[in-house]
């Protein structure tokens, strides 16, 4: 860790006109100054501020501003009124017509599945 002092001159020195890393006040240090200024930054910068959700350790749940539930409920909307076209759809359908869509449904997710399976077989 590097004090404050040494950060900020060694700020305004890579900061400068000309750039002599030989000068620099980190150059005698281990590491690249890169390095000492990430380091010094994570430990004395405050967190970036959330935004959109906040998460309290206290109760482990999330605070939802208004603009993300704005675009919440307009998904919801769109997937509800996709929902019912279908259902409107299916319900107009021959009893025939709904067993061939029914097998497709069932077909799909037994695709699904099998990839699912091949997938995790392979990381095996």
């Amino acid at each position: 860790m590097i004090t404050k002092e040494e950060f900020e001159k060694a700020v305004n020195y890579c900061t400068g006109i000309t750039v002599n890393c030989k000068d620099c006040p980190l150059g005698k240090k281990k590491l690249i100054c890169g390095a000492y200024f990430a380091e010094y930054i994570k430990k004395n910068e405050p967190a970036p501020a959330a935004t959109g959700t906040s998460s309290t350790k206290k109760e482990n749940t999330f605070q939802i501003d208004d603009s993300t539930k704005a675009a919440i409920c307009q998904a919801y909307k769109t997937a509800d009124e996709a929902c019912s076209n279908i259902l409107t759809v299916y319900e107009g359908m021959s009893e025939c017509e709904q067993r061939a869509f029914d097998i497709g449904e069932v077909y799909g997710k037994i695709c699904s599945t099998r990839d699912k399976l091949e997938n995790m077989r392979g990381e095996n």
